[in-house]
C-alpha cells in the first residue's frame, strides 16, 4: 500500500487538487481518501463523493486536527481502512492547520509503518498568499516547507510570471533540496504527477523521518474557531452570493477560509472563499445543505441569523 499526504495551509487548494487525482486515477488501484477537516461540519468529503465517489472511498474525519486532538482517531482509522478495505493506496488529506512532521511521526509509528510501502508527501502553497501568511505564521510556514519534499506554487494564475519566481527563490532558500511545481488549480503533466505520487514506482524515494523531524511542533488549531451548520432547505442563490461576499469584507470576523454546497431552486451549487476570492460553481446533488468557516473573531450569532435570511421564502 502507498501512502500519499496532500498537505497545505487554508485555501492553498488541496481538496481541488485531490479532485483532479481522480480525474485520471492510478490504473488498477483501490484508493481510499481519508479527509481530515477542522471545522465541526465537514464538507470536503461531499465535494470529492461528487466528483470521485465513484472512483474511491471517501472517509471523513471532521472536528480536529489528525496530528493533536484527534492523533488517535487518526492511527486508529488507517488501521482500520487497511483492514477492512485493503486499498492500494490511502490518500491523505488533513486539515490546514495540521504540522506535518507530527502526522508523519504517527505513520512512522511501529504499529503503522509495516502498513506501506511507501509514504510520499506534497505540500501545496498558495502563491497569491504566500508572503502574507510567511509574515502571520512564519514559524508554521517554514517548518512545513523544510519537511517538503515536494512543493505545488499552486494559484499561480493569480501572480505575475516575476513574482512565481520569486517565491521559488523564496522557498528554496528555506528548503534548497526541495522541487518546486508552479501550478494552477493543482495541475501537473503525467510525468510529474506519477513521480511526485510514486505512481508505478517513478519517482525519488518516498519520505523517511530524520532525527531533526522528531520535534514538538504546535499546528494553528488554537489559533483558529470554526463554524458550521447542515440544512435541509433551499438557498437562494443570488443571497448566498450575497453573503459570502460579506465575510470577505470581514463583516462576519477574520474570515480565512469558507465553503459550503447548497441546494438552490434551479441546482445546487459550491461557494468558496479562499485567498480573499468567492467562487461558485454547480456541483452534483448532496444529502444535504452544509457550510463550513474558519476564522478568528467569528460572529456565530449574526452568521446564524444571515444564513437564515438565505433561505428561499
Amino acid at each position: 500500500m502507498i501512502v500519499n499526504v496532500v498537505y497545505g495551509f487554508l485555501g492553498a487548494g488541496k481538496t481541488t487538487f485531490i479532485r483532479y487525482l481522480m480525474e485520471t486515477p492510478p490504473v488498477g488501484e483501490k484508493v481510499v481518501i481519508l479527509v481530515n477537516e477542522f471545522g465541526e461540519i465537514g464538507v470536503d468529503g461531499l465535494i470529492l463523493s461528487g466528483k470521485g465517489g465513484q472512483i474511491a472511498e471517501i472517509v471523513e474525519l471532521p472536528s480536529g486536527c489528525i496530528c493533536c486532538t484527534m492523533a488517535g482517531d487518526f492511527r486508529r482509522q488507517m488501521l482500520e481502512l487497511h483492514e477492512r478495505l485493503a486499498p492500494d493506496r490511502i490518500i491523505v488529506e488533513p486539515t490546514g492547520v495540521a504540522t506535518i512532521s507530527q502526522i508523519m511521526q504517527i505513520l512512522e509509528g511501529e504499529d503503522m509503518r509495516e502498513l506501506f510501502s511507501d509514504l510520499r508527501i506534497v505540500h501545496l502553497l498558495d502563491a497569491s498568499e504566500f508572503m502574507s501568511f510567511i509574515k502571520s505564521h512564519r514559524s508554521f510556514i517554514e517548518n512545513q516547507i523544510r519537511r517538503s519534499k515536494s512543493v505545488l506554487l499552486n494559484k499561480t494564475d493569480r501572480v505575475k510570471p516575476f513574482m512565481v519566481n520569486l517565491l521559488i527563490e523564496s522557498i528554496k532558500e528555506i528548503n534548497p533540496d526541495v522541487i518546486v511545481y508552479p501550478t494552477s488549480f493543482g495541475r501537473l503533466n503525467d510525468t510529474e504527477l506519477e513521480t511526485i505520487l510514486g505512481i508505478s514506482g517513478q519517482g525519488e524515494d518516498g519520505f523517511q523521518l530524520r532525527p531533526q523531524d522528531i520535534v514538538h511542533e504546535h499546528g494553528l488549531a488554537d489559533q483558529f474557531q470554526s463554524y458550521g451548520r447542515r440544512f435541509l432547505n433551499t438557498f437562494s442563490r443570488q443571497r448566498l452570493e450575497s453573503f459570502f461576499e460579506k465575510l470577505n469584507l470581514g463583516v462576519y470576523g477574520k474570515i480565512v477560509r469558507a465553503k459550503g454546497i447548497f441546494k438552490t431552486p434551479k441546482e445546487w451549487i459550491k461557494l468558496e472563499l479562499a485567498s480573499s476570492e468567492v467562487r461558485l460553481e454547480v456541483v452534483p446533488a448532496a444529502k444535504y445543505s452544509v457550510i463550513s468557516i474558519i476564522g478568528q473573531e467569528i460572529a456565530k450569532e449574526s452568521l446564524d441569523t444571515s444564513l437564515s435570511g438565505c433561505l428561499e421564502k
